[in-house]
This record gives structure tokens, C-alpha cells and sequence, in this order.
């Protein structure tokens, strides 16, 4: 059988828009983490009081991070699917970190860009993109996350992916052949399987995004 083709997948994005989530969130749902160690992750998220944090935590192994809810080094973890085997870097999104993320993009065959529907654009979005491009990552994704905390709201979406659209095409990207999903990391919502919340979204999941 032919060995399936080998991807770096770096994830990108402004700092708490939820990449380390998102990563974590993936590798749980593809039987990457085992169930007991999520649960010790959530016990120890809620007893620091960052309750939500358990599957950023999968990748955020560094104490420090964690007590500050971010991501200061490049973690890498490995997974596969049908089609492909992926190693993930999730690359810091705080300013202060972004020579790490420099390295960790210049490894990368593709980026996933993490933009919190929230608060939309901001400027590590647009620095990481920028970035990203400059150093030839062509194959870009994009996840417009937190959909549940604009309750899975269509305009909000389309509001944002139209503004990330505007900068995607002003730095070099071609918009037509960018996937751009709206997710809910914490939740699960379109990372593997297709959101009951979001019927009026007929595009990709990510995971199947990935295989494409």
C-alpha cells in the first residue's frame, strides 16, 4: 500500500481566538487523546479557574502557559486521516512570541487561520496571514470560531468572512480557493462532523477540508 502523503499543518491566528482549542478539540475527536487524560485536563482547567481551557491544554504543556492561557513555544502533535498524515504546529498568537511563529510557519505545507467571529479581524490576523503568504504557505484555511457565542448567527458570519475575504485577496491569497467554516472549537462544531446549529452552512467541515 502507498504511504500516505505527509502534511505540516501550522495553525495561526490573533491570541485567544481559539487555535490551541481548536487543535485539541481535533486531536480528541480523532482518538488522539484518551479520554482519562481530557478529564484530568478539565479537572485541573476548572481548578485554576480557566474552565473552558481543557482542550487547549492538549497542546499547552508548558505550566506557564497554562496559567496564563497561552501558548509561548511551538508544540507539535501528529495525526492522520483517510487521506493524509498531518503534523500540527500550533504557533503562538501573542505579539511577544512572533519569531516563534516565524519558525513555526516556515515548516508549514499548509496554515490554518483561526479568526474569532467575536471580535473579527485584529491585528495578529493580519500579520500572521501576511506572514504566512510571504513565507509561500499557499494552501490556507480559514475557521471563523466562536460561532457559539454569537449564537451560531449567519450575518455575524458573513460579516466577518467578508472582511477577511477583503484582506485575504489585499495580501495575496486566492479568496476562490480558500474554505472559510464556521466552527465552535470548545463545542465541536464543524471541525469533524457537520453543525446541527449552523444548517444554513453547506461548505466543508474542516476535517474534510483537509483531506480535499
Amino acid at each position: 500500500m502507498a504511504e500516505k502523503p505527509h502534511i505540516n499543518l501550522v495553525f495561526i491566528g490573533h491570541v485567544d481566538h481559539g487555535k490551541s482549542t481548536t487543535v485539541g478539540r481535533l486531536l480528541y475527536e480523532l482518538g488522539e487523546v484518551p479520554e482519562q487524560v481530557m478529564k484530568k485536563y478539565k479537572e485541573e482547567a476548572e481548578k485554576l479557574g480557566k474552565g473552558t481551557f481543557e482542550f487547549a491544554w492538549v497542546m499547552d504543556s508548558l505550566k506557564d502557559e497554562r496559567e496564563r492561557g497561552l501558548t509561548i513555544d511551538i508544540a507539535h502533535k501528529k495525526f492522520q486521516t483517510q487521506k493524509n498524515y498531518f503534523t500540527i504546529t500550533d504557533a503562538p498568537g501573542h505579539r511577544d512570541f512572533v519569531k516563534n511563529m516565524i519558525t513555526g510557519t516556515s515548516q508549514a505545507d499548509a496554515a490554518v487561520l483561526v479568526v474569532s467571529v467575536k471580535e473579527g479581524v485584529q491585528p495578529q490576523t493580519k500579520e500572521h496571514a501576511f506572514l504566512a503568504k510571504t513565507m509561500g504557505v499557499n494552501q490556507l484555511i480559514v475557521l471563523l470560531n466562536k460561532m457559539d457565542a454569537v449564537n451560531y448567527d449567519e450575518s455575524k458570519f458573513n460579516k466577518v468572512k467578508e472582511d477577511i475575504s477583503n484582506l485575504l485577496k489585499s495580501i495575496g491569497y486566492k479568496i476562490d480557493e480558500i474554505d472559510i467554516i464556521p466552527t465552535s472549537a470548545y463545542k465541536g462544531d464543524n471541525l469533524i462532523e457537520k453543525s446541527g446549529n449552523m444548517p444554513w452552512y453547506k461548505g466543508p467541515t474542516l476535517l474534510e477540508t483537509l483531506d480535499k
